[in-house]
């Protein structure tokens, strides 16, 4: 069995408030939260390092566009 390395800054999004005024905006939240997850890479092999490094960055391209729709869905009245 593959043993995952540890996640730094990890978040519980198993309950978001389900009452529909600000619903989607929660939502969206919630996953933005979420990539500020990131994978522990110290001390990994080369090779391992630059998978986990490649989805470290892509979490913090995730964060870039939630920032952007959390933004836009924040003007709305």
């Amino acid at each position: 069995m593959m043993q995952l390395p540890e996640i730094r800054n990890r978040v519980d999004i198993r309950h978001v408030d389900g009452t529909p005024e600000g619903y989607a905006l929660r939502i969206l939240k919630a996953y933005r939260r979420r990539c500020n997850e990131k994978w522990v890479v110290e001390g990994m092999t080369d090779n391992a390092k630059l998978i986990y490094d490649a989805m470290n960055e892509h979490q913090d391209l995730r964060a870039k566009e939630l920032d952007r729709a959390i933004a836009i869905l924040e003007k709305q009245p």
